[in-house]
């Protein structure tokens, strides 16, 4: 048996773990200032857009308070604008909103009544015929990938109230240059066209829905091949 004073020890040193705690605290106050400067930052960063976002105005407030049925109407079309997945589109400088303001809401032409009438559209008054879809196919297989159908589709189905995904279904040809069972039908490349197409889609399509007076309220003639050429030509009224 070895003495007692030569066995060796199984426990550590009882003086190096008391400074061992002592030391950890340290590090706690580094470590908190440095979260706290992370969230001043992010606050200081996130809180401007939230409000810039917020403080963003409606357009079309001439046409009556928020309070009133065409300033909720209008709200709600807006609304569902900017929360668009087409909201990034642009044709040749103009979004769907911008387009819509400048075209529609800002157009004297347009009265409050042609506006609410707008919201109570529905997808059967503007659905293509089976027939004319699959032409339209046949000819442009894809024309519900163009941003210029998503395009017209968003402004379209945010104005309305209908869901995008059954509009571009039923209505594939928003968007094209032309119209089915005739030679013209193709999609456009140049930016300007395309903007012009889409909105007289927009106009024209409500016309068909029974809203009389799109078409001369932006293209200044009603009928649907004369507005067409004045859209093609870059005429209009807004």
């Amino acid at each position: 048996m070895e003495p007692i004073g030569r066995r060796p020890s199984a426990f550590p040193s009882p003086t190096s773990a008391p400074r061992a705690e002592a030391r950890a605290p340290a590090a706690a106050p580094s470590v908190k200032a440095a979260n706290t400067v992370a969230q001043v930052q992010r606050s200081s960063f996130e809180a401007p857009v939230a409000q810039a976002a917020a403080a963003k105005p409606i357009p079309g407030a001439w046409r009556g308070g928020p309070d009133t049925p065409v300033g909720k109407a209008i709200a709600g079309m807006i609304s569902r604008m900017r929360g668009s997945d087409a909201a990034g589109i642009q044709l040749k400088g103009d979004t769907i909103e911008s387009l819509f303001t400048r075209a529609i809401l800002d157009n004297k032409h347009v009265s409050n009544e042609q506006l609410l009438a707008i919201t109570q559209v529905k997808l059967e008054q503007l659905a293509t015929s089976p027939e004319d879809r699959a032409k339209v196919l046949k000819k442009v297989p894809n024309a519900r990938e163009l941003d210029v159908h998503k395009f017209t589709v968003a402004m379209l189905a945010s104005a309305t109230g209908l869901d995008p995904k059954q509009l571009s279904e039923v209505c594939p040809d928003l968007g094209l240059t032309g119209a089915p069972g005739t030679p013209l039908l193709y999609a456009a490349e140049g930016a300007g066209m395309q903007r012009s197409t889409a909105l007289h889609d927009f106009t024209d399509y409500l016309r068909g829905a029974g809203i009389k007076g799109m078409n001369k309220a932006v293209w200044g003639v009603e009928n649907r091949i004369l507005s067409a050429i004045v859209s093609a030509v870059g005429g209009g009224r807004y």
